[in-house]
């Protein structure tokens, strides 16, 4: 019989600017994002019922990303601030967590979905 695995995804948002130098478009000038996180994380139920504690992995991404991103200049962090380079580095700090899926949405109608080196 197949183990039981449920996918448990926290949601955060965070608003940043960024340019991105040699793009040859418009995103070259300094422009912000309100960016939304999607964090996934997976597991089985344990004894309380749960998988984890929602508010628990909602702190720690607060703790890990959020606070490192929000309302900053994310040219000062990346030498090259694309979505899918600041999704790989997100990867990287929740990597601890146990996460297993990111997706980063740039616009409404961007995002990027990254699930590590698989």
């Amino acid at each position: 019989m197949k183990k039981e695995e449920f996918l448990l995804t926290v949601s955060a948002t965070f608003d940043a600017a960024h340019s991105i130098r040699a793009s040859g478009g418009i995103c070259e000038k300094l422009h912000g994002h309100s960016w939304r996180l999607e964090a996934a994380f997976s597991g089985s139920i344990g004894t309380g019922g749960v998988v984890r504690d929602f508010l628990e992995l909602e702190r720690e991404v607060g703790r890990l990303v959020i606070s490192k991103l929000d309302h900053s200049n994310l040219n000062d962090s990346f030498a090259i601030p694309t979505t899918e380079l600041i999704c790989r580095w997100i990867w990287t700090q929740l990597s601890p967590l146990g996460v297993v899926e990111l997706r980063l949405w740039e616009t409404p109608a961007f995002s990027v979905t990254y699930r590590g080196g698989q």
